[in-house]
C-alpha cells in the first residue's frame, strides 16, 4: 500500500467551503455505512468515516489530515474534522472489507456530494467493477414478508430472492415455527448476504417476530435491511416479472402467493431493476424447495468447519491429535476440496457445500462421475492442467461486456469458444476406452459430452464473426485489440490515409535528423505528444543546434528535453489527429456492434460455463479423494425412507488428518435405526470426543455433495438435516449470554429435527449450573431418543447421563480410551495419563479435567488444591449416595437424632464440669465422639438403628 497520497485539492477557498457545507447538510447516516467521495484521480473519505478507514484499512492514524474549514461551517459539523485520501486500489480493499466481510454498506458521491452509486452485501452490482476481485460465491439478496398466526403456533413467510450475477429470481412460501428454523435453513442453502424486511418495528403484533427474525439473520451472517412496509405490495408485480423473464408462459405455469409477490416487489424496487432496460428479458424464474437439499443451520456450518471465518480458521475443530505445522494450513472443508481451476467451479463448490443432495439417485450419479475421473487419471490431469485453467469467468466477462465491453473481453470469450471443442474431443477420446460399464459411459455422455457438443454450432458462428471482424494477427503479434481494416470500406480508406500521413511524418523525421546531424534512432526522437501531436525531441544540450535552423519551431521545454516541429509536420500532425479521431469513432461503433452480437451468445456461454464448472468440481473431488493421506472410498448410500444405517469403518476427520505433524487415529462409527441411534460419548478432556462426533457430520455432508469419504469402508444413510450444538459464545453487544445462545440453538434443533436427521451435540448444558445443566441434558437427550428417534451423537462430561442407556434401548454408551499408569515420584505418587484417541463401547470413569490444567502448567498449589477439593466432593457425593441407599425411615432418623443429641449434651456437660473445655483439641473431640458412638452401637438398645450405624461409619 503506497504511503504517498494526494492532498485534497480545491480550485479556490469558496469551493472548499462549499464542499464542507454540503457535507454538513447530508442526512444522518447509519453507523454501518461508509461514505466516499470520487475526486476523479483519487477518492476522499471525511469525518468519522476517515477515522474508520485509517483504523481498519491503513491501521494507522498518521494518514489522517485536518480539514481546513471556516468556523461557521465547523459549528454545523458534529464529526471529527479529519479526512483521508485513498487510491482506487485501496478503495477496492475498503469495498471488500465493508461489503463482503463485515456486512456494511458503502455510498459513493461526486465532489458536489451528489450520489453516484452505492453497494450493500446483497447488492454489489453498482460497485462490482471497482472491487476488481473474483467472488467465491454468489451474491444473493432476499426479501421476506411475514404473516403471523397463519396456523397454530406457526407463521407463513413470503420469500423472494435474486442472484443478479446469474440472473436468477425465485419466490416461495415458508411455513415456519416460532424459532424460524426453516428460514435459517433457507438462508444457509442460498447463501443470502442481505435480507429486506418490512419496517413494522412499531407494530406490536409483528415487532417481536421481526426481532427474532433479525436474530436468525445475524446468526447466518446475513445483513438485515428495513424498508418501508408500503414497498411490500403485490400489485402490478406480475407485469414486471413478465418483462424481466421475457416468457409469459413460464409465469403462467408458476403460481405464487401474494406474500411472495409482495416480497418480490420490494426486492425489485430496492435494486431499481425495472429502471434498467438492459435487464429486461434476461432473468430466469426458478423454484426452490427446502426438502431438495440437506438442511444445515448456522451452527452446523461453524461446527463442521465447512467454510473459514473471514479467511481465518474458525475455532470449530479441536486440534487434539497433534501440533499443527507452520506452513499453509487447511482450516475448512471448502479449502480442502477446492482444487478447482475455474472461478465458476469455485462458486459451484461453494453452492454444493451449502446444498447437499437428499435424492440418493442424484448423489450416486455424482459418485459415478467421481469414480470415473478417479480411474481416468490421465484424463483428469489433462483437464486440470491444460484445459480448465484456460476457461475464463464467463459470468464476469458478460457483465463487463454489458457495462463497458471492449474487444479484449470479446477475444477472451473467443479463446474460450475455441477451447470447448478441444475439451469435447478429449472427453470423446477417453470415452472410447470405457468398455466395461456402458452405464458410466452413458452418464458421462449425458452430463458433459452432449451438452458441450450441442452448443458447438452456435459457437462456430461466433468464431466466424470474430475472425471476420477482429485483427487476430495484430492481437497475437503486438497484443493490440483492433478491427480488421478490410472489414469496413470507410475504415479501410481512413487507415490508408493514416498510413500515408505516417510515412510522410517518418520522412520529415529522417530529413531533420540528416540536417541537424543527429542519429534518428538514438538522439533525435519522434514522438506523439499528448498536447502537440507528432513532433520531435532533443535533449536540452543538443537543442542548441535548433537555433541555427529557422525552419524548426520550438514547442516546449521540459526536463526530458526540447520538443520541436516544422510547419509541414505540424500540418500533417493536425490532419493525422483528425483522421485518427474519425478512425477511433468508426472503430468504436464497430466494436460496440460486435459486443452487442457477442452478448446474444450469453445464454449459450452460461450453459457451457455451468457444464464445465460441474466437470471442474467433480475433477476436484476425484483429485482430493485420490491424493488424501489415505485415499477416500466410495460410500454405499441408503436413501430416505429405506434402511437407516450408517457404518463408518476406520473413519477420519478429513480436515484434521491433512494437518502437519498429525498422526490421525481412525475410529469406527455404527448407527442403526432401532438399535443404536443415540451415542453418548464420555472420556478425558482433549481425548478426541468432539473430533469423533464432528467427523460423522462432515463425512455425511461430503457423501451427499458427491465426494468420496475418509474411511476404509462406509455405509451412509442419507440425512435430511445435520443439526449441531457445538461450542458456545456470548454476544455482549446483543445482550445474549452463552447459555441463551445454547438454548436458542437447541430449540432450533428440536423444532427442525425429524427421524431422518443427524444431531451432533457437544457438552450440552454446560452453560448453567451443574444440576440445571444435567437436568436439561437428560431431558433433551431422552426426548431425542424416545420421540424424534433420529441419529444423534452426544459428547458429555455428565457421566450420570450414561444411565439413560439403561432406560432407552437405542442409546449406546461410548468412551475415549486413556491409559493411566501409577508412577512413583519421590515421596508421592501421581497418575501418568496417555490419551489414545480410540473410541470404544462403554463408559469412561473420569474426565481428567485437572490433568489438562497440569498440561498447560497451572501453578502447583492450585492444581493440588483442585485435586483435594475434587476428592472431597467425590467423597461427599459417595456419602450422600450411601445415605440414600440406607433408605432410613423418618422414625429411625428422628430416633437416631435424639440419641445423638442426648449423647453430645452429656459429653459437653462432662467436659465443662472437669474444666477441660479450653484445652481439648479437635482430634481429641473426634476420638471421644467415636468412642461414644461405638458404645451406643454395641451396647445400647438403639444398636439396630440404621441412621446411627451410618453416622458411625462416616466418622470412621
Amino acid at each position: 500500500m503506497s504511503s504517498t497520497r494526494p492532498e485534497l485539492k480545491f480550485s479556490d477557498a469558496s469551493e472548499e467551503r462549499g464542499f464542507y457545507k454540503r457535507f454538513s447538510t447530508l442526512p444522518e447516516k447509519p453507523s454501518q455505512t461508509v461514505r466516499v467521495v470520487d475526486k476523479g484521480e483519487y477518492y476522499t473519505v471525511v469525518g468519522n468515516d476517515a477515522i474508520f478507514v485509517a483504523e481498519n484499512i491503513y491501521h494507522t492514524s498518521s494518514v489522517l489530515k485536518d480539514c481546513r474549514i471556516d468556523p461557521g461551517t465547523a459549528k454545523s459539523i458534529h464529526e471529527p474534522l479529519k479526512y483521508v485520501t485513498i487510491s482506487s486500489q485501496v478503495l477496492s480493499g475498503l469495498l471488500k472489507f465493508c461489503l463482503l466481510e463485515h456486512g456494511m454498506k458503502v455510498e459513493i458521491y461526486d465532489k458536489s456530494w451528489k450520489p453516484l452509486r452505492s453497494g450493500s452485501p446483497g447488492n454489489i452490482e453498482q460497485v462490482d467493477d471497482l472491487m476488481n476481485i473474483s467472488f467465491d460465491s454468489a451474491i444473493v439478496l432476499a426479501s421476506i414478508k411475514i404473516q403471523p398466526n397463519a396456523q397454530e403456533g406457526n407463521c407463513v413467510l413470503g420469500v423472494s430472492f435474486i442472484d443478479s450475477g446469474s440472473y436468477k429470481l425465485g419466490m416461495l412460501d415458508i411455513v415456519d415455527n416460532e424459532v424460524f428454523s426453516n428460514l435459517e435453513s433457507f438462508l444457509i442453502q442460498m447463501g443470502v448476504k442481505e435480507c429486506l424486511l418490512p419496517d413494522q418495528r412499531t407494530n406490536e403484533t409483528i415487532s417481536n417476530e421481526l426481532k427474532k427474525m433479525v436474530g436468525v439473520l445475524d446468526r447466518c451472517g446475513c445483513v438485515s435491511t428495513f424498508v418501508k412496509n408500503s414497498e411490500f405490495t403485490h400489485k402490478d408485480v406480475e407485469q414486471d416479472l413478465v418483462k424481466l423473464v421475457g416468457d409469459e408462459l413460464s409465469m403462467s405455469l408458476m403460481k405464487f402467493s401474494n406474500l411472495a409477490l409482495g416480497s418480490c416487489n420490494a426486492l425489485l424496487g430496492y435494486l431499481q431493476i425495472m429502471a434498467d432496460e438492459s435487464q429486461m428479458g434476461k432473468f430466469e424464474l426458478v423454484q426452490h424447495s427446502l426438502t431438495e437439499f440437506m438442511k444445515l443451520d448456522a451452527s452446523a456450518l461453524k461446527a463442521l468447519n465447512v467454510f473459514s471465518l473471514n479467511g481465518q480458521a474458525s475455532n470449530g475443530i479441536p486440534v487434539s491429535h497433534g501440533t499443527l505445522g507452520s506452513g499453509p494450513r487447511i482450516s475448512s472443508l471448502f479449502q480442502l476440496l477446492n482444487k478447482c481451476k475455474t472461478n465458476a467451479g469455485v462458486r459451484l463448490l461453494n453452492e454444493w457445500l451449502k446444498q447437499p443432495l437428499t435424492d440418493v439417485e442424484e448423489i450416486e450419479k455424482r459418485h459415478d462421475l467421481v469414480d470415473f475421473l478417479s480411474d481416468q487419471l490421465e484424463l483428469r490431469q489433462v483437464l486440470q492442467t491444460e484445459y480448465l485453467p484456460l476457461v475464463p469467468d464467463v459470468r464476469r466477462l458478460t457483465k463487463k461486456l454489458i457495462r463497458n465491453g471492449n474487444l479484449e473481453d470479446v477475444l477472451k470469450i473467443y479463446q474460450f469458444a475455441r477451447k470447448v471443442p478441444e475439451i469435447s474431443q478429449v472427453l470423446d477420446e477417453y470415452l472410447k476406452d470405457v468398455t466395461d460399464d456402458s452405464s458410466i459411459k452413458l452418464l458421462v455422455l449425458n452430463t458433459w459430452q452432449k451438452p458441450l457438443t450441442e452448443h458447438l454450432a452456435p459457437l462456430d458462428k461466433f468464431q466466424e464473426m470474430v475472425e471476420a471482424t477482429v485483427d487476430l494477427d495484430a492481437y497475437e503479434s503486438t497484443n493490440e485489440f483492433m478491427i480488421k481494416v478490410d472489414f469496413n470500406e470507410d475504415l479501410a480508406k481512413i487507415r490508408g490515409d493514416l498510413d500515408s500521413l505516417k510515412d510522410k511524418i517518418k520522412t520529415i523525421h529522417l530529413d531533420a535528423a540528416e540536417e541537424l546531424g543527429f542519429d534518428p534512432e538514438k538522439k533525435l526522437k519522434l514522438e506523439n505528444h499528448h498536447t502537440h501531436g507528432w513532433c520531435m525531441r532533443l535533449t536540452r544540450n543538443d537543442g542548441k543546434e535548433l537555433r541555427q535552423h529557422k525552419k524548426f519551431l520550438e514547442l516546449t521545454t521540459v526536463k526530458a528535453g526540447i520538443y520541436f516541429s516544422t510547419k509541414e509536420l505540424k500540418q500533417i500532425s493536425e490532419q493525422t489527429a483528425l483522421l485518427q479521431k474519425e478512425y477511433d469513432r468508426l472503430q468504436f461503433d464497430l466494436v460496440k456492434e460486435i459486443v452487442q452480437i457477442t452478448l446474444t451468445y450469453t445464454p449459450v456461454l452460461e450453459k457451457l460455463s455451468i457444464v464445465l464448472a460441474k466437470l471442474d468440481v467433480l475433477s476436484s473431488f476425484a483429485h482430493v479423494s485420490s491424493y488424501a493421506p489415505i485415499p477416500y472410498v466410495r460410500p454405499t448410500m441408503h436413501g430416505l425412507g429405506t434402511q437407516r444405517k450408517t457404518e463408518l469403518i476406520a473413519s477420519r476427520h478429513p480436515v484434521l488428518e491433512v494437518q502437519d505433524d498429525v498422526a490421525f487415529i481412525s475410529n469406527d462409527v455404527r448407527l442403526e435405526s432401532g438399535k443404536n441411534e443415540f451415542l453418548i460419548i464420555t472420556g478425558p478432556n482433549m481425548g478426541g470426543k468432539s473430533t469423533y462426533i464432528r467427523q460423522v457430520g462432515v463425512i455425511s455432508l461430503m457423501a451427499q455433495i458427491g465426494c468420496f469419504v475418509p474411511c476404509d469402508t462406509a455405509e451412509i444413510a442419507v440425512v435430511d438435516a445435520v443439526l449441531c450444538r457445538v461450542g458456545a459464545g456470548d454476544s455482549q453487544l446483543k445482550g445474549v449470554s452463552t447459555f441463551m445462545v445454547e438454548m436458542l440453538e437447541t430449540a432450533s434443533i428440536l423444532k427442525n429435527a425429524t427421524e431422518n436427521s443427524l444431531i451432533i451435540a457437544d457438552e450440552l448444558g454446560r452453560g448453567t449450573s451443574t444440576y440445571d445443566g444435567f437436568g436439561l441434558a437428560w431431558a433433551i437427550s431422552e426426548h431425542i431418543a424416545t420421540k424424534i428417534k433420529c441419529f444423534a451423537l452426544f459428547a458429555t462430561h455428565f457421566h450420570e447421563l450414561t444411565l439413560l442407556a439403561n432406560e432407552v434401548h437405542t442409546v449406546q454408551n461410548m468412551h475415549v480410551i486413556a491409559h493411566i499408569e501409577d508412577v512413583n515420584a519421590g515421596s508421592h505418587s501421581e497418575d501418568d495419563i496417555t490419551l489414545l484417541y480410540k473410541v470404544e463401547p462403554g463408559i469412561s470413569d473420569q474426565s481428567f479435567g485437572i490433568h489438562v490444567a497440569e498440561v498447560v502448567q497451572f501453578p502447583t498449589k492450585i492444581v493440588s488444591m483442585a485435586k483435594r477439593k475434587a476428592a472431597e466432593l467425590e467423597n461427599l457425593k459417595q456419602d450422600s449416595q450411601m445415605l440414600k441407599k440406607q433408605k432410613c425411615t423418618s422414625d429411625e432418623i428422628a430416633e437416631g437424632t435424639q440419641v445423638l443429641k442426648t449423647l453430645l449434651k452429656g459429653w459437653v456437660k462432662e467436659v465443662r464440669d472437669e474444666g477441660f473445655e479450653d484445652s481439648i483439641t479437635e482430634e481429641q473431640s473426634q476420638e471421644k465422639i467415636l468412642q461414644l458412638l461405638r458404645k451406643v452401637t454395641t451396647t445400647s438398645a438403639h444398636s439396630d438403628n440404621k441412621f446411627i450405624k451410618e453416622i458411625s461409619q462416616l466418622l470412621m
